[in-house]
């Protein structure tokens, strides 16, 4: 059995979901290099038993990482050694799937929500993941609100199929999704961290030369995990 990790970051006209895909039999594995991160972490004034792995607050120096504040070499290290962490496990894979918010308004008169839409792109993926790997997957999101809704539309893709212009009825996908809290989930952690760091990587072109070098150097990183990323422009 496969486990998918998923979570969200956007901008006003980009939107994202990656993934965090892990076999069952590594959780503990996960668990526990969640936790490697998070003592890293606490030699910079961080407290690994508080602390969430989130990109947005490691790197803004927020909530329980503010002693990172202003400390960008700090952030930019816990950061990578997160990223490390969740290479060493073998066969993990990362996912990311994303939509041009002002070129898929300009297109339809009456557009999907971008979440709808970069999410079934998301779960036909997994599912070919699944299907070569020849296994299942379980996907467990973030919380979000009406998420009772959001799974039971999912869910009936295995009847009416996807759509588009490959459509899919998901037969590796087990439904319904699960959704939890990730302050319970490295797995959620872990999908956080990918999913804010390709954001900034693909949507803030002009945030300057030297982050976009700190977010391409993070970037790296990411290799063990042989992500597979893809940005649909309608």
């Amino acid at each position: 059995m496969l486990f998918a990790f998923v979570d969200e970051s956007y901008t006003r006209d980009r939107y994202y979901i990656a993934a965090f895909v892990v076999n069952e039999s590594q959780l503990l594995d996960l668990r526990a290099a969640n936790r490697r991160a998070l003592e890293y972490a606490a030699g910079f004034g961080v407290d690994p038993d508080s602390a969430e792995l989130h990109g947005y607050e490691i790197m803004s120096g927020d909530k329980e990482w503010s002693p990172l504040r202003g400390k960008h070499r700090a952030a930019h290290a816990i950061y990578s050694r997160a990223l490390r962490e969740m290479g060493t496990l073998p066969r993990a894979r990362a996912f990311v799937e994303g939509v041009d918010v002002a070129r898929l308004n300009a297109r339809y008169s009456y557009p999907e929500p971008p979440h709808r839409v970069v999410l079934r792109h998301l779960l036909e993926v997994l599912n070919s993941h699944a299907r070569l790997t020849r296994e299942e997957v379980l996907v467990i999101a973030d919380e979000v609100p009406d998420q009772e809704d959001h799974a039971r539309r999912m869910a009936a893709y295995q009847t009416v199929t996807t759509g588009g212009y490959k459509p899919s009825k998901l037969q590796h996908v087990q439904f319904p999704i699960t959704f939890g809290r990730s302050v319970e989930s490295p797995g959620l952690q872990a999908a956080d961290l990918i999913a804010y760091l390709y954001r900034r990587l693909d949507a803030h072109k002009s945030s300057g030369p030297k982050a976009e070098r700190t977010a391409r150097a993070l970037w790296a990183d990411v290799a063990p995990l042989k992500p597979r990323c893809r940005r649909w422009d309608p």
